[in-house]
């Protein structure tokens, strides 16, 4: 993949030639994915390799804005590490833009768009609005929508999702909470509604809807698990 050739000829300029043989490239490979296939990102993280192996620069990953930072002095200061970059793609949107990907970081791989509107809409934020601002999301390449089912998915990719679940814990107030209850709330009413239908012609559907809510369905029980205020 371009990817992955990217992050092959970045690592030898850093003399390190060994990315692509068999030991090597699977892991190469994961690393690419994890970084969301980002040019910048794979640059940032093949300069790491001065002083890190494949192996301790993977397992490094989920403190990627930590981690990936330096770069070429002759690009502009928010080139130079992945957070500023993807810190000045954030200060460039609304307040009502910023807030729903704040929100949107609640849901683990991936989302429907009724379950944004159950969950991220409230306040200023009407349902109608959170369906523009999805659409304007995807425009400027922070959310992206993929085909599924017949009908779009949509997903944040991991590196703006981190970021923004940042930002959603420097909030502070009940922003973070209250979605948490809400992302519960929801998936709670998704399993329910399959429960109901599992037996009937739609179990087809409603199989293939569990598998992408997986992730989703177990952030949904952590929460209860550790919430006081849950209904059981």
């Amino acid at each position: 993949s371009d990817a992955v050739a990217l992050f092959a000829e970045r690592a030898a300029a850093q003399g390190v030639s060994s990315v692509l043989d068999p030991a090597s490239a699977p892991l190469a490979a994961q690393i690419c994915r994890r970084l969301d296939g980002m040019p910048l990102a794979i640059e940032l993280a093949a300069s790491r390799l001065r002083a890190l192996s494949l192996a301790d620069l993977n397992d490094r990953l989920d403190q990627r804005f930590r981690l990936l930072t330096g770069g070429s002095r002759n690009v502009l200061p928010r080139q130079q590490t992945l957070l500023a970059t993807v810190d000045w793609s954030y200060s460039l949107l609304t307040e009502s833009e910023k807030r729903l990907l704040r929100s949107l970081s609640v849901f683990v791989d991936g989302f429907q768009l009724d379950a944004v509107e159950a969950v991220c809409a409230g306040g200023d934020l009407d349902v109608f609005a959170v369906t523009d601002l999805v659409v304007s999301l995807v425009d400027k390449s922070l959310v992206v929508a993929e085909p599924a089912d017949g009908a779009l998915r949509y997903r944040l990719l991991e590196t703006i999702r981190q970021f923004a679940a940042e930002r959603l814990s420097e909030s502070g107030g009940s922003e973070a909470g209250e979605l948490s209850q809400a992302h519960c709330r929801y998936f709670l009413s998704v399993a329910e509604a399959a429960a109901a239908a599992f037996v009937g012609r739609e179990q087809g559907t409603w199989i293939r809807r569990l598998n992408a809510e997986q992730g989703n369905i177990w952030r949904a029980v952590e929460y209860a698990v550790g919430a006081a205020d849950v209904p059981e």
